[in-house]
């Protein structure tokens, strides 16, 4: 008798505007992972569908490299796996096609090697990996969550929102923006009182959305300081497309992650009517209402 693992791992958004690094929400998107034991040397690696045709066969694979960091952290040897793999994320999107990889990693050497890690420590692992939580932490457990890691004692704690009764549309360029492009053109620092404003901007926002008031929620999403006035130049659609979403009633666009996806959250009496306008006017992006992923990661185990 034979094992398997099946794992579904949603996409995530990560940020909602001024959550930079720290708010994200898991998507109905996924990356479908199939992993079993094999009678061979080294890993196999078979990618099918677009979204991965680019990625390494070999042990160069990020999934291999995580797996086997979580295997010596417990010491335990994993055994030679093939991992078949399939995904509905595009990568370098800002749709957390890297931590969905990375949690996925996770679940594989906890499975494998028999490790019995909880939820709360594959949290602890993901965030320690990736830096911060925002990404990760849906990913785990679904749903719009809220967390700081401290890298001090690298310890992480989330908070939960109730998922918005919203529409959201997520506009998907057909470049790729690499997290670290991204990354290198945010400022150091900010003076005390540019961070004290964006602070109370992103506790409002927070207070809003747990009171379900969108409109202000989204207004407070939409003066964002800590990232978008300066990444916003390197995705030539966002701001006509935030000034579309506005004069179509959204209440908030904002980028999704580090880019160049965006995300439009809207009342749900509006979002058929601007979606279809935002896949005529843009026809080299792909636009599409998503829903949000309740759920985080499933994992299956079959017997053949």
């Amino acid at each position: 008798m034979s094992i398997s693992l099946h794992l579904e791992v949603p996409a995530s958004t990560a940020n909602l505007g001024v959550g930079f690094d720290s708010i994200g929400m898991a998507l109905n998107k996924f990356l479908y992972i199939d992993v079993k034991k094999i009678e061979h040397p080294k890993w196999i690696f078979n990618h099918h569908g677009p979204n991965l045709e680019d990625l390494p066969q070999d042990e160069s694979h990020y999934i291999y490299q995580i797996a086997n960091k979580v295997a010596s952290k417990y010491n335990v040897q994993l055994p030679s796996l093939q991992i078949d793999m399939r995904s509905e994320i595009p990568l370098a999107r800002g749709l957390g096609s890297s931590a969905s990889a990375l949690v996925g990693a996770l679940y594989i050497a906890d499975f494998f090697g028999d490790i019995q890690l909880s939820k709360y420590e594959l949290l602890q692992l993901a965030t320690d990996f990736e830096g911060h939580p925002d990404n990760v932490a849906p990913t785990i457990y679904g749903g719009l969550v809220v967390g700081y890691y401290d890298s001090l004692t690298r310890e992480t704690d989330i908070s939960y929102i109730d998922t918005p009764k919203v529409d959201f549309i997520i506009t998907i360029p057909s470049y790729e923006l690499k997290t670290s492009e991204s990354r290198n053109v945010l400022p150091e620092s900010f003076t005390h009182y540019k961070a004290v404003q964006n602070s109370a901007i992103s506790n409002t926002m927070i207070s809003a959305l747990i009171q379900h008031n969108y409109t202000l929620a989204g207004k407070m999403m939409e003066r964002d300081g800590f990232h978008e006035p300066f990444r916003q130049h390197l995705i030539p659609e966002f701001t006509k497309i935030k000034d579309l979403a506005n004069r179509y009633g959204a209440y908030a666009t904002v980028i999704s992650g580090a880019g160049p996806s965006i995300l439009t959250m809207i009342a749900k009496e509006k979002s058929g009517k601007l979606v279809r306008l935002l896949k005529r006017e843009f026809v080299n992006c792909k636009s599409e209402l998503i829903t949000i992923n309740e759920t985080g990661i499933v994992n299956k185990v079959e017997y053949h």
